[in-house]
């Protein structure tokens, strides 16, 4: 891990109150299995010690329940790139709408076709064959990526990102690249769920957690912003263009997400006793 300093670390009046917000894909999770069990163990110390452990992530509602099982979450979710909140209530996930709903993307992307002549292909539009090769999904997680309610995953078969991107914002919506697609989404649906959920918790010092470009919108509101690396090893360079000052996980995937996180809140821990003894 960089051996940067920790920001965000301060004396607090009251008792310190934290919350994890993190990417899934690639950071929580393994990008190419999408194993998280190297993060399973601080997953729950966190929670044991009350930190909430919010997922910030472009999967959808079906893909996450099966993620939030597997590492016993119960934390309110976005998801979608922002385009919905999931909360736990009566024992099933219940969906607030933050941005657009799916077929007012679909709409804009065929506005952002005609302004543009540019030609995307949709991700929930192609075969599964082809959606299975560029998702790495197989399965009924195959099938559960698929069900986009809030967002758009796309690919530019013809066309330039920059005029895709500005046709998308003369018609209010955003285009962000994430580990395998391009993202469209009501613009801003992702710093308002951040906002209203930090709220919502009543988050002290919120510690992020994320590893493409969609996630430096979320990350930069953050007081301890980290970057997971890629399979690679290496940070993806669009985000510390943007976050320059990220401190960078020592490895990708979830054994990066948990070495980080740990230092992190261990770094937490020690400031807030050393408070407490002032």
């Amino acid at each position: 891990m960089d051996a940067q300093p920790i920001r965000g670390l301060k004396q607090r009046d009251a008792l310190p109150d934290y919350a994890v917000f993190t990417a899934i894909e690639g950071t929580l999770l393994d990008f190419d299995t999408f194993d998280g069990s190297a993060a399973r163990p601080l997953v729950r110390t966190l929670h044991a010690a009350g930190v909430p452990v919010i997922p910030v992530t472009v999967m959808t509602l079906e893909e996450m329940e099966q993620v939030a099982d597997d590492l016993f979450m119960r934390d309110p979710m976005i998801i979608e790139g922002g385009g919905a909140i999931a909360r736990w209530r009566h024992g099933a996930w219940q969906v607030e709408a933050v941005g657009a709903a799916s077929d007012t993307l679909l709409e804009a992307i065929c506005d952002i076709e005609a302004l543009t002549g540019a030609h995307l292909a949709v991700y929930s539009a192609l075969s599964e064959s082809e959606s299975a090769r560029l998702s790495g999904r197989r399965g009924a997680m195959l099938h559960a990526s698929m069900q986009r309610r809030f967002s758009e995953p796309f690919l530019i078969e013809r066309g330039e990102i920059g005029a895709v991107s500005r046709a998308a914002a003369s018609l209010g919506f955003s285009v962000h690249r994430g580990k395998r697609f391009y993202y469209l989404t009501r613009t801003d649906c992702d710093g308002r769920a951040f906002h209203r959920l930090r709220e919502e918790i009543r988050c002290g010092t919120a510690i992020g957690v994320g590893g493409s470009p969609i996630d430096a919108g979320f990350l930069s509101l953050t007081d301890i912003p980290i970057a997971v690396p890629r399979p690679d090893g290496q940070p993806d360079r669009q985000l510390l263009a943007d976050l320059p000052n990220v401190m960078i996980a020592s490895a990708p995937g979830a054994a990066g997400w948990a070495a980080a996180v740990s230092h992190v809140w261990s770094a937490l821990q020690s400031a807030g006793r050393s408070a407490g003894v002032a």
